[in-house]
């Protein structure tokens, strides 16, 4: 009888262990929101690698400028503090990302101005007044995803 509960409690750790081991945390691709002092902004995709086991997403937008300039403009104050967030997107499941890059830039006439990002996803807009294009890249072991916004620095 021992022998028997011996080999039953041996079971059920390698049973628990291959459910752990084999748990797919394949995620997709996720949205990315712009948070200021008084309201949040979900930021649109443009340009998308993204492969996973369940998805494959490519998206190419030709013309980014063009792009940006159709949305919806975002008002910011020189110097204001922003941070971003990056939430599971409902249609593909999955909120797990490892090993993440995410950069920051504004675009004014062709010329691109890197803006430092913290570990807590935040970064301040510069002193400099006019309109953007706001590029986040995200990267991680899934591909690339760039999110685009209109901002104007008052």
């Amino acid at each position: 009888m021992k022998r028997f509960t011996k080999l039953m409690i041996v079971l059920c750790v390698i049973f628990t262990l291959a459910g752990c081991i084999g748990e797919d945390y394949d995620v997709g691709v996720p949205t990315a929101h712009l948070h200021l002092a008084l309201y949040s902004v979900q930021l649109k995709e443009a340009d998308i690698s993204w492969s996973t086991a369940s998805e494959n997403v490519q998206q190419k937008i030709e013309d980014i400028e063009g792009y940006a300039t159709s949305l919806e403009e975002i008002k910011v104050f020189s110097n204001q503090k922003a941070s971003l967030e990056f939430k599971e997107n409902e249609d593909n499941g999955g909120d797990i990302w490892t090993d993440t890059n995410i950069k920051v830039a504004l675009v004014k006439n062709g010329q691109r101005l890197e803006l430092p990002v913290e570990d807590s996803l935040e970064f301040q807009f510069p002193q400099n007044k006019g309109k953007y294009i706001l590029e986040v890249d995200f990267t991680n072991s899934a591909g690339t995803a760039q999110y685009i916004g209109n901002v104007l620095i008052q």
